[in-house]
C-alpha cells in the first residue's frame, strides 16, 4: 500500500505542476481547466475549487457509462490534485514570468503538457481513486474498447466546447492538448508498467 500511495501522490503532484504551467503560459488552458478558469472568472473562488465542483458532475456521467454506482471517492483525487494545483499556481510559480517571449511561452507550454500526461500515466498505475476525467477515460476505454487516446480526445473536445461557452482561456494550446494528451498518457503508461510493479495492475 505504501508504494501505491507514493506512486499516487507523485503522479498527482506532477499533473498539477503541468496544469499550473499551462495556465500560466496563457497559450490556452487544458480543455477542462479552461472550464474551471471560466467559472472562476464569472464567480470567483480558485481554479482548484472550481475543478472540484465541475468534475463532480463528471462522476455522474461516468456512473452512467459504467452503469454502476457513483464513484464519489474519485472526488478525493481531484481534491488532492486541486490542492497541489493551487499550491503551484498561486504560491510556487506565482511570480515567474512565463510569457516574456514566444520561445519561453511555448517551451513552458510543451513542458506543461508533457508533465500532465506523465503525471496521469504514472498515478493511474496506483489503482487508487482517479480524478473524474481519468475515471471517465478508463470507463470509456472499458465500455467501448476505445484506446486511451481516443477516449481522452472525446473528453477533452467536450471540455473545449464548455470552456469556450464559459469564456475560459480556450486557445490553440487547448486544441493541441485535446489531441495530444491522450497519446502522451498512453505512451507513458505503457512504459511505467515496466518499472512500477504493483500486483494486480492491468489497465
Amino acid at each position: 500500500m505504501g508504494k501505491r500511495l507514493v506512486v499516487y501522490f507523485v503522479g498527482l503532484f506532477i499533473t498539477a505542476l503541468g496544469i499550473a504551467l499551462i495556465v500560466h503560459t496563457q497559450a490556452g488552458a487544458g480543455p477542462w481547466d479552461s472550464v474551471a478558469v471560466g467559472l472562476k472568472l464569472h464567480f470567483g473562488l480558485t481554479i482548484g475549487l472550481w475543478s472540484i465542483i465541475a468534475q463532480a458532475c463528471v462522476v455522474i456521467i461516468t456512473a452512467l457509462v459504467e452503469r454502476a454506482r457513483f464513484q464519489f471517492e474519485s472526488i478525493l483525487a481531484i481534491i488532492i490534485r486541486s490542492w497541489f494545483l493551487d499550491l503551484w499556481y498561486y504560491i510556487i510559480l506565482k511570480d515567474i514570468e512565463f510569457t516574456s517571449s514566444p520561445a519561453m511561452q511555448w517551451t513552458t507550454f510543451a513542458l506543461g503538457v508533457c508533465a500532465v500526461g506523465t503525471g496521469i500515466g504514472i498515478y493511474v498505475e496506483a489503482r487508487l481513486p482517479k480524478t473524474p476525467l481519468d475515471g471517465l477515460m478508463i470507463a470509456l476505454h472499458n465500455a467501448f474498447g476505445w484506446s486511451f487516446s481516443t477516449a481522452r480526445a472525446i473528453i477533452e473536445l467536450s471540455g473545449v466546447a464548455l470552456g469556450f461557452l464559459l469564456g475560459g482561456p480556450v486557445g490553440i494550446g487547448t486544441v493541441i492538448i485535446a489531441f495530444v494528451l491522450g497519446r502522451i498518457i498512453s505512451m507513458v503508461n505503457r512504459r511505467v508498467k515496466k518499472y512500477i510493479a504493483i500486483p494486480g495492475n492491468a489497465v
